[in-house]
């Protein structure tokens, strides 16, 4: 993964206006000493070494990790075509920063962040660009392994967690030697002439009392440049706290020195304003990567907050006066970032303000219990004060992403309040709504482990509380996407159930219907299509009772039950749902993704009628859209895809319908894993695929390892299932294995007539192809019984569908009409056979075209084959 070749020469050098820089913090004009690690960080990063070049710096919070990268990246920023700085205190914020790389180079940014990642991730892996990625407090190795590139590039870690050197070069940052604590003392020190005002013994003295921590030596020569201390007064100061200090239990890692300069920073703070002090001690319970002020000013407006601080918050001029002296005596910083790049300067990013993590943990301990638990409640009632509310409704996406890293350090899911609870609820449903899975599954199953054991006597929390039922309700949403579907319906119908019979709540509370909704999807899933029906149209009718003037709720509620209709074949009437929803985006002038969603699912009507090339046409249309808002790893893009190649297909495009189904079956195992429903059914389009353009061997490779997950997953009787095996019968006469063919065909047939009905698509599918076995088989008659049976079938079931196909029969109807000419010929009855193939091959050619592999396997005399492709759940 090296970034240069043996000679040192780039392999594309970019113009200077093509160089991406962002998010790099401001140099540090106090730098000094580090030479031996910045050394070692030089050769970790060696042009021309071919080996995976992702150095760590480790070390305790506090000692420089930071300050040193930052100092490495400005002495070689004309050494890369791009660099980026990514705090990785948690997965968010990595997911946040890599979406802000995709946005600067312009490369799809999906809804699902965890998709935008990967898309970056692989974009860098063939990038010619020389790139680096600095991820900043990468302590948690698990959830951030799969975010961080593996070739391609230079990586760099700062980190408090060793286990790191199992995947990379180790660089242990320690404190600084005595000679580089004097060193940065007496140059930080120095007047404006940078005459030293300090001996180097007095510099000497104070690093042995703070033991050389970087943190600890900055804060003090900041203190002592902002109140004019000296070195002999302080040492004063700082003796008489340092055995206060003492205290027996207090954890190894923390030194004492930096514990006692904050106990010393809450004493002098306190002098100058009591708000002051309350103001730094939030931070104690606040996020490390910084909070906007502007957060902060939102939240004190409407939060229950000690006097003080709340009086400082809602005044703006003091609110400001306040941040000043944090930043003055070296408590805080602002975060923003330098501007290096010669890009578009970004004015989205918000001015925050942060206090360093070691600081914070030791300000945890050191303040007095009262305090600390006013800091921390303090905090909590902020948060929920600044929580933008639902993000269904409301959106403010962003809001919520500036929030969220604070819910924990906060222990926002302990907040004896509702509203509190109620900003973990938004925040996890954020993480639904941008994509990422499994954050919002953690976030909710802690949220449901605590409430669920909370006091009882709070009607909001325990088993049945309100608070307890919805994050279990967030909990089945984000398993379920994630494939765990069985799991998923087993939470949702115990929730479900508890909140039907509950007083509080009952068949008509919002949260009821809202909950109710997943109850529809659970049942698709499980292929009780007619369930689903019957449950989804009594759910629109509450959602219409229920959410009288807010449209998202009931457009949603239509949307699944056009699904249903999908799934049972009655594409007309789904149509007519989905062009009920789109007509209503169109009229409010929305583009967005639920708009982009009901075009796609009115292709997929479209495909359902037989209108292939309609279908086409909208989907070519929305397309573009689609990459746009979702990028190409999306589930509901990943769909998209799969309904495009198996409508290309149709149309008789099927080259370049099986590169695209290779393609999207891939990216969706790699999203969902194998047994995924979206992965099992974009493997039996390619095994469809495959089939159709000779790759026999392949194709049957594919269909029984599905076979085998269908069986053991949705069980044997499932649509999905037996669909599939359908699909297999017809690859397997494709193989000249007729005996096996009929096995399957047959007990395929009966099992969809029981679980579905003669009438569905499904079924009349399943009895062609077995009527195509009794042929093979030489029984004409039973043969011919059969065709006869699945076209008046055929025909009824796509009467609704002339209007979008310009008054022809379904193609289906038309290749089942040439099938069934066969069957007369066999039986003896040869100008009726004629005359119902001619009009079949001739309507088929008008429809598909003369070259149509279709037409053309007509015209040779074949029968023809009509597999079977469920549309999603």
């Amino acid at each position: 993964m090296a970034a240069w070749d043996g000679s040192g020469a780039r392999r594309h050098r970019y113009r200077p206006e093509e160089r991406i820089i962002g998010d790099i913090p401001i140099r540090n004009r106090n730098f000094s000493g580090r030479d031996e690690a910045l050394a070692a960080l030089d050769r970790a990063l060696e042009p021309g070494r071919h080996s995976l070049l992702l150095p760590n710096l480790y070390g305790l919070g506090g000692v420089g990790k930071t300050q040193l990268v930052i100092e490495y990246v400005h002495r070689h920023l004309d050494r890369y075509d791009l660099i980026w700085w990514i705090p990785a205190e948690q997965t968010s914020m990595v997911l946040a920063s890599l979406t802000q790389i995709a946005h600067r180079l312009d490369l799809p940014v999906a809804d699902d962040q965890q998709e935008t990642a990967r898309t970056v991730l692989n974009w860098l892996a063939g990038s010619d660009r020389e790139w680096l990625l600095i991820y900043d407090n990468a302590d948690e190795i698990a959830p951030l392994a799969q975010l961080i590139p593996t070739t391609g590039g230079h990586v760099i870690l700062t980190t408090r967690n060793e286990e790191w050197g199992r995947i990379g070069d180790s660089i242990e940052v320690d404190v600084f030697s005595r000679t580089e604590s004097i060193r940065f003392l007496v140059g930080r020190m120095g007047r404006q002439d940078r005459a030293p005002t300090v001996s180097e013994a007095e510099a000497g003295e104070l690093a042995a009392k703070l033991g050389d921590l970087p943190l600890a030596l900055d804060q003090a020569a900041a203190w002592m440049l902002a109140t004019g201390m000296s070195i002999d007064e302080y040492l004063d100061v700082f003796e008489a706290h340092l055995l206060e200090l003492l205290d027996e239990g207090r954890p190894p890692d923390y030194p004492f020195t930096i514990a006692a300069f904050v106990a010393l920073a809450i004493e002098n703070l306190r002098e100058l304003d009591e708000a002051l002090v309350e103001l730094f001690a939030l931070f104690a319970f606040l996020g490390g990567d910084g909070i906007p002020q502007s957060l902060l000013r939102r939240g004190g407006r409407g939060a229950d907050l000690s006097p003080s601080l709340g009086a400082a918050l809602r005044d703006p001029i003091r609110f400001g006066r306040l941040v000043r002296e944090l930043h003055r005596y070296g408590l805080a910083r602002k975060v923003t970032a330098a501007r290096t790049s010669t890009g578009p300067d970004r004015s989205d990013r918000a001015s925050g303000i942060q206090v360093h993590r070691l600081v914070q943990r030791v300000l945890r301990d050191t303040l007095a219990p009262e305090q600390r638990e006013q800091a921390l409640r303090n905090a909590q009632n902020l948060l929920a004060a600044a929580a933008p509310g639902d993000p269904d409704e409301i959106g403010e996406l962003d809001l919520q992403g500036q929030i969220g890293p604070h819910l924990v350090p906060a222990d926002m899911i302990h907040a004896h309040h509702r509203q509190g609870r109620q900003a973990v609820l938004d925040y996890t449903r954020y993480l639904y709504v941008v994509g990422d899975y499994e954050n919002s599954r953690a976030l909710a199953d802690g949220a449901v482990t605590a409430w669920t054991t909370a006091d009882s006597a709070d009607p909001d929390v325990g088993e049945n509380g309100q608070s307890t039922l919805l994050a279990r309700a967030c909990l089945a949403n984000a398993t379920r996407a994630l494939g765990d579907s069985k799991e998923a319906a087993a939470i949702l119908a115990d929730v479900y159930e508890r909140l039907l019979i509950a007083e509080d709540f009952g068949p008509r509370h919002p949260y009821t219907v809202i909950t109710g909704s997943q109850r529809g999807y659970d049942l698709r899933i499980q292929g009780r299509y007619a369930e689903a029906l019957a449950f989804d149209q009594d759910s629109l009718a509450a959602h219409r009772e229920v959410f009288a003037g807010e449209e998202i709720y009931i457009l949603r509620s239509i949307g699944s039950l056009a699904s249903d209709h999908r799934l049972l074949g009655r594409f007309a009437d789904a149509m007519r749902l989905d062009e009920e929803i789109a007509a209503h985006y169109g009229d409010v002038g929305v583009l967005g993704i639920d708009a982009t969603r009901v075009n796609i699912d009115l292709a997929r009507d479209l495909y359902g009628l037989g209108a292939y090339h309609a279908a086409l046409a909208r989907l070519e249309e929305w397309m573009p859209t689609v990459e746009r808002l979702l990028g190409a790893r999306h589930s509901h893009a990943l769909l998209t895809d799969r309904t495009r190649a198996i409508t290309l297909r149709k149309v008789g495009r099927v080259t370049e319908a099986l590169d695209l189904m290779r393609d999207t079956r891939t990216r969706t195992v790699m999203r969902f894993g194998p047994d995924h429903e979206y992965a099992l059914a974009a493997t039996m389009s390619l095994v469809n695929l495959l089939r159709q353009d000779g790759n026999l061997d392949e194709a049957e490779q594919f269909v029984e390892d599905s076979l085998g997950r269908l069986h053991r997953d949705l069980g044997v009787d499932h649509p999905s299932t037996i669909a599939a095996e359908v699909n297999h019968a017809i690859l397997l006469r494709s193989r000249n294995e007729d005996e096996r063919a009929a096995a399957i065909g047959e007990s395929a047939f009966r099992r969809l007539l029981e679980q579905l009905g003669a009438e569905h698509p499904y079924t009349i599918c399943a009895g062609t192809s077995l009527a195509t076995d009794r042929a093979r088989q030489g029984r004409a008659p039973e043969a011919l019984a059969l065709s006869e049976r699945m076209l008046e079938l055929g025909r009824e079931a796509n009467a609704d569908g002339f209007a979008v196909r310009d008054g022809a029969d379904h193609p289906y109807v038309l290749m089942r009409t040439v099938n069934l000419a066969h069957d007369v010929r066999a039986c003896g009855d040869e100008e009726r056979a004629a005359k119902l193939f001619d009009g079949a091959v001739e309507q088929l050619t008008a429809v598909l075209g003369a070259e149509h592999p279709e037409v053309r396997a007509a015209v040779a005399g074949e029968r023809l084959e009509g597999d079977i492709e469920p549309p999603p759940t």
